[in-house]
């Protein structure tokens, strides 16, 4: 048995040996025509100059013009708007130089002398003729025939006035003014029982008032005021004459009013019981 094993161990070394040397062989042949087929496919020289080169010449050329525009442009622009100045500021200097040069307070214009007119004198005058004489005449009649009637438009505004208007009582007392607030009295005995016409003057007033006066004034303690709408030129109407005390109206009586173009005259009565007073302003 030991000779059989010491036979069969050669061979086998042998046998595992050659297989590993043929697997180099065939690799290293393979490495070999992988780096032949490598080599084959490096380009040529011939082939590098067919390669085309990227166009840096056009680029260049675009660059230098854009330099020399923009340089051109800083030097140009500053000139012009130099230009543009002198040209703006020529017609002030022409109208400068247009214009006299101002006086010297030792200077002085030279007097001028108004030439003297010779006066004229008026001339002669002819007498007038018949037919003249005429027309002058009738224009004086005319004249004062125009004249008459423009007179006698006065009585007839007078006439259509209201008899009130010429015949009517004047009273002028201060402490009926609305601001008087000393008490005086009432007017119980101060007009006729029947009516009596009334025009109010002087510094107290001249109308009844048309609002509320407020108590205790004119002299009085209810004051007297007028609730109705005035009347026209010329008119007469028939209103309310309040007294204010409690309420704005609480004594009332009817009145007439009758309007003289420049005046009004009042048709009043007895007030209702006493403290009770026509205000005016």
């Amino acid at each position: 048995m030991a000779n059989s094993t010491q036979a069969v161990a050669p061979y086998a070394l042998r046998f595992y040996q050659g297989p590993a040397q043929g697997t180099n062989t065939v690799s290293n042949q393979s490495s070999i025509q992988q780096v032949r087929l490598n080599v084959t496919d490096l380009p040529s020289a011939s082939n590098l100059e067919s390669v085309p080169t990227k166009p840096w010449k056009p680029m260049i050329i675009v660059l230098t013009v854009l330099v020399v525009v923009v340089c051109g442009a800083a030097l140009g622009i500053p000139f012009l708007l130099l230009q543009h100045q002198q040209q703006a500021q020529q017609p002030l200097l022409q109208q400068q130089r247009r214009q006299p040069p101002p006086l010297q307070p030792h200077q002085h214009q030279p007097h001028q002398r108004r030439q003297q007119q010779p006066q004229r004198q008026p001339l002669p005058l002819r007498p007038l003729r018949p037919q003249q004489l005429r027309q002058r005449q009738l224009q004086q009649v005319s004249v004062s025939i125009t004249n008459h009637m423009c007179v006698s438009v006065i009585p007839s505004r007078a006439a259509n006035l209201p008899a009130a208007c010429s015949s009517y009582t004047t009273i002028s007392d201060a402490t009926r003014s609305v601001t008087y607030t000393t008490f005086v009295g009432c007017d119980s005995s101060s007009f006729s029982s029947s009516g009596q016409w009334v025009r109010f003057t002087g510094s107290g007033g001249t109308t009844i008032p048309t609002y509320v006066p407020g108590t205790s004034v004119c002299g009085t303690s209810a004051t007297g005021w007028y609730a109705s709408a005035m009347p026209s030129s010329g008119a007469i109407v028939s209103g309310t004459l309040c007294y204010d005390w409690s309420t704005t109206c609480q004594w009332s009586t009817s009145i007439e009013v009758a309007n003289c173009n420049t005046y009004y005259v009042y048709l009043l009565y007895p007030s209702p019981t006493c403290n009770l007073r026509v205000c005016t302003v």
